[in-house]
């Protein structure tokens, strides 16, 4: 986890490492029961740091996809663990599409229309089955970054707009970050939900101004942040020691006045209103790219931001919309402040909460420059992510520091890929999660409450985390409901035969080890903990699996079922699986 001050964190730290491993650990109240023979609940663990080659590879496939399976590792293990050769050919994977899902569905007559639920179980289906995992993987640390959430209703009755929104994310994810702020600018739903769609340029006579909601996000939260940094992404502060800014209220009025024009896609080229400026009429075009009426777009002068080395300070006069766009999003994505403030939130969404600022750095750099000379390569900025030795070091995995608390749903995704999940639904697109919903997990994507995503990157939980000056995004969305009813949910996936929603587990391959408690709980450390189970965890789990008798199974299952169930529960309680090393 890290400060919220960057600046201020190292040499800072004054946590014991022990009371951040227990804040890390102790993630559920369950945990006091389900580990009841330990003197202390929460106490903490040492997780296991020598790994087989198959655990190796299960530790990549969990920050690298939507969860590792029995066959993901297998084909990993087959390149001799060449991950880097694993990315390239994860790169070269076509597109899989959540709006193909829709079509598809309409096509077949089984869907007439596209409402949130629809959305959100053909993105599930993506998340889950797509072969381009990788892909798909950044596309949901991206989302969380650029943000729009079904939670707003232009984005929820948008048709198919939110999972053409996803697969704009998917399309770009291992792209050039200047195309990506394009696409997400021009996004009509984007544009409906940070209000720049038919954004107007000002007008002196009835006194109105342009809406400055995204010129302010895009700033804030999708390019430079709130604070300049250095190339490590540490704050940079003024004599009397605050932080500088990035820009001001005034900046927020320049740029706001680029994203005028924006409206709907469409071939009518007449305009509406006095003088035949205002937008043409069209139909609402949830899923093309917006397009730019020049009769509604500022074509005056502009001033951007003034940093050593800025290309184009000054907009000219008359320039097109699209080019003023353009020039306006060069002018953030060069600033000295955004590769390490976009960096830094990719590590925190694939690796751990509180890199170090040489991890930022080097990402940063290679953000700046993949070594042929270009800026913002993502899928360069991606490998030089996992390939850090930050994320592949087995050393850090003892440290109390690295590693990030796994959020919700990706344990969902996770479980149900591990476990091989059966989908009995008959209903179209059957990817409904049922029990793991906003009310039960704290999120769901594409649904945050607000633009600033369900967690800060620099949320400190309170406690020995942020007394040691660190941070813990996904505490924010931990709470004493969260805690208790994602695991009840799980339950109910793994305890019964019909699931939740349209899933169930099959366990068939758990209930073979089941005789043998050790060899199934080698099975659950690859799956879930990745080797990393510690000592501590694997005896308390030995015990509680190895204390089922016959005498305690019901009518309706078998002893190894109940084994296997309780094992996994049990594991998926464990702190050694709450945290992800």
């Amino acid at each position: 986890m890290r400060s919220a001050l960057p600046g201020l964190r190292r040499g800072a730290v004054s946590g014991t490492p022990a009371g951040v491993k227990r804040a890390l650990g102790a993630w559920c109240g369950v945990l006091v029961l389900a580990f009841a023979s330990a003197a202390d609940g929460t106490a903490a663990v040492s997780p296991n740091a020598s790994l087989t080659a198959d655990q190796h590879a299960s530790r990549f496939l969990a920050q690298a996809t939507f969860g590792p399976t029995t066959e993901s590792i297998a084909e990993l293990r087959q390149s001799g663990n060449n991950y880097s050769a694993w990315i390239d050919r994860e790169a070269a994977k076509a597109q899989t599409k959540a709006v193909d899902v829709l079509v598809a569905e309409r096509n077949a007559g089984r869907i007439t229309t596209s409402d949130r639920a629809l959305n959100r179980r053909a993105r599930t289906q993506v998340m889950l089955t797509a072969p381009d995992q990788l892909r798909q993987r950044v596309a949901y640390a991206l989302s969380q970054i650029m943000v729009v959430s079904d939670a707003d209703s232009n984005v929820q009755n948008g048709g198919d707009g939110s999972s053409s929104y996803w697969d704009m994310l998917a399309r770009n994810a291992l792209g050039n970050f200047k195309t990506l702020m394009m696409d997400v600018t021009q996004h009509p739903i984007m544009g409906r939900y940070l209000s720049h769609y038919k954004n107007r340029k000002a007008n002196s006579a009835t006194g109105t101004r342009p809406d400055e909601n995204y010129a302010r996000e895009v700033m804030q939260l999708f390019t430079i942040g709130l604070y300049q940094l250095d190339a490590s992404g540490n704050y940079i502060f003024d004599g009397g020691g605050r932080p500088l800014e990035t820009y001001t209220n005034d900046n927020i009025t320049e740029f706001a006045r680029v994203f005028t024009g924006f409206t709907d896609a469409s071939t009518n080229n007449t305009g509406t209103g006095t003088g035949r400026t205002d937008f043409p009429s069209a139909t609402q075009n949830y899923t093309d790219p917006m397009r730019l009426w020049e009769g509604q777009h500022d074509t005056g002068a502009k001033t951007l931001l003034s940093y050593p080395g800025a290309r184009k300070v000054n907009l000219p006069a008359g320039q097109t919309g699209l080019q003023d766009v353009s020039d306006a999003l060069d002018n953030l994505i060069e600033h000295p402040s955004t590769a390490p403030f976009i960096s830094r939130q990719l590590i925190q969404r694939l690796v751990t909460s509180n890199p170090s600022d040489g991890y930022v750095g080097r990402v940063a750099a290679v953000f700046v420059n993949n070594g042929a000379g270009v800026r913002g390569d993502l899928l360069a900025v991606v490998k030089a992510i996992l390939l850090d030795h930050e994320a592949r070091n087995t050393a850090l995995l003892t440290d109390p520091q690295h590693g990030k608390l796994r959020e919700p749903f990706l344990r969902v995704t996770h479980v149900l890929r591990a476990f091989k999940f059966v989908n009995s639904s008959a209903n179209p697109i059957p990817y409904d999660l049922g029990g793991f919903t906003e009310n039960t997990m704290g999120q769901f994507p594409l649904g945050s409450p607000s633009v600033f995503n369900f967690y800060s990157p620099d949320y400190e939980p309170p406690g020995p985390i942020s007394d040691a000056a660190l941070v813990g995004p996904e505490f924010q969305i931990l709470n004493a409901v969260f805690a208790i009813t994602l695991p009840n949910t799980f339950n109910t996936l793994i305890s019964g035969a019909n699931g939740t929603g349209s899933f169930r587990l099959n366990l068939a391959e758990q209930e073979t080890f089941a005789s043998n408690t050790g060899a199934l709980l080698d099975n659950l450390n690859l799956l879930l903990t990745h080797g990393t189970m510690s000592p501590e965890s694997r005896a308390a789990i030995l015990r509680a699996v190895d204390g089922i008798t016959a005498a305690m199974v019901p009518g309706t299952s078998t002893l190894n079922q109940q084994r296997a169930r309780l094992a996994l529960q049990l594991t998926l309680l464990s702190p050694d699986y709450a945290v992800l090393k």
